[in-house]
């Protein structure tokens, strides 16, 4: 029987893993069984004839990676993704994913196929828009699947442990179909991990399939890419800026799509003037193209409204990024740029900035966390109990130790680069 380090059987592990790796209630719990109990005799019967089949080669040829969520779950799959790469260099990989998400993953080398789908269970809607059998997305999944099964994948893999992703794998027919069981729908894979309970982080959950796979995991860390053009442009747009290479950068985005998880405007634009007021940089205040520029912005602040990839290839030059936990982030934990992220309903052990420059100020008394972005009270306190004072001395401690360094981004990445 397989046992983890602390001794525990796999059923064990797998149990511990719903106490520390998730946070679901006894509600959500007994519909997962009861969608297992239905879909059991259903998938055994499936099961007996599809064994029945010739065998094909062991060779893994094609390989398709199942991400159902959303920018912060994508950028997390990102080290997975390379490390795949490098343990099957001769292999076709596809992603199957959120087509809104691609344009982040431009120029991304690691994948040979973007496999557009909207997963409904991760689509931002109300519980009964998401779940209608008569709604159009379920027509596409549909679709999608389909159009995979005909493709005839060798090795399917998805780390969410998520019964809904696991049942989309069993319906793909690949012959070879890996993940969590913790979550339910185990039997609906042909194997299931033993969760890693020491390594929590959704990156480290999908490394640690590589490691069931007996591949060797060499980085950690998610990188996003960047065309030459795109740096081009970025220097360029900094310059007229009146920018330079030697200039410390100070990105801030205020901004979050969730509204549980926004700290204030009025809060990062102090933290901004208090920054502006203590180190010699500049101030980069990024904002949506489609959002109207404040009209109380000091004057110290640079207001940036870039599309996506433009606003990557500036962030990219930042030497910080302040800003809630949100969207971009993920994207500025991609470009390695170092982040002073304000959390709140979400777990950061989970879903946190990976790296060791990166730093989280969180109040870690409130027991609620994480809710799901379900406030139980009237407002988020978990936000609302979070000091200004206590962002500007977290974020001037990281920028005071880059101004000593005496260099900016550019010079920065220059000699990581040469390290």
């Amino acid at each position: 029987m397989t046992r983890d380090p602390a001794g525990l059987s796999k059923k064990e592990a797998e149990a511990a893993a719903r106490g520390c790796l998730v946070k679901f209630s006894n509600g959500r719990r007994f519909v997962i069984r009861l969608a297992e109990l239905l879909l059991l005799p259903i998938v055994r019967c499936v099961d007996f004839f599809r064994s029945r089949r010739p065998g094909s080669s062991e060779e893994i040829r094609k390989i398709l990676v199942l991400e159902a969520g959303n920018l912060g779950d994508i950028v997390g799959i990102l080290p997975f993704l390379r490390n795949l790469r490098l343990a099957y260099p001769g292999a076709h990989i596809a992603l199957l994913a959120n087509p809104s998400m691609f344009p982040m993953l431009e120029n991304l080398r690691c994948v040979d196929e973007l496999i557009p789908v909207r997963f409904p269970w991760a689509i931002h809607l109300s519980q009964w828009a998401r779940y209608n059998p008569f709604a159009v997305h379920w027509a596409q999944l549909a679709r999608a699947v389909g159009d995979v099964r005909r493709r005839e994948f060798d090795l399917a893999l998805s780390g969410r442990g998520d019964l809904r992703d696991n049942f989309i794998l069993w319906l793909t027919g690949i012959r070879r179909r890996i993940g969590y069981g913790f979550l339910g729908g185990g039997f609906l894979l042909t194997e299931t991990v033993m969760p890693d309970l020491t390594h929590l982080h959704r990156a480290d959950c999908w490394l640690h399939l590589l490691e069931h796979l007996g591949k060797e995991v060499s980085d950690r860390h998610p990188r996003l890419e960047l065309s030459h053009e795109e740096e081009i442009f970025a220097k360029e747009y900094l310059v007229k800026l009146q920018i330079g290479n030697g200039d410390l950068v100070i990105g801030i985005h205020p901004g979050a799509r969730i509204r549980v998880r926004q700290w204030g405007t009025a809060n990062f634009r102090a933290v901004g003037e208090n920054l502006a007021a203590q180190q010699p940089g500049k101030i980069l205040w990024f904002q949506d193209p489609n959002e109207e520029i404040p009209d109380d912005l000091p004057p110290s602040f640079v207001p940036v409204a870039l599309p996506l990839r433009q606003f990557m290839a500036v962030l990219a030059r930042c030497n910080l990024l302040v800003c809630n936990d949100s969207g971009p982030m993920h994207i500025a934990t991609g470009l390695g740029v170092p982040i002073i992220g304000v959390f709140g309903s979400t777990e950061p052990a989970w879903f946190g900035p990976l790296g060791e420059r990166n730093k989280v100020v969180i109040n870690p008394a409130f027991w609620c966390r994480p809710c799901a972005d379900r406030c139980v009270f009237d407002q988020p306190y978990c936000l609302r109990t979070i000091s200004i004072e206590q962002v500007v001395q977290a974020a001037s401690d990281l920028a005071a130790s880059m101004v000593q360094k005496g260099c900016g981004r550019e010079n920065e990445q220059s000699s990581a680069g040469t390290a």
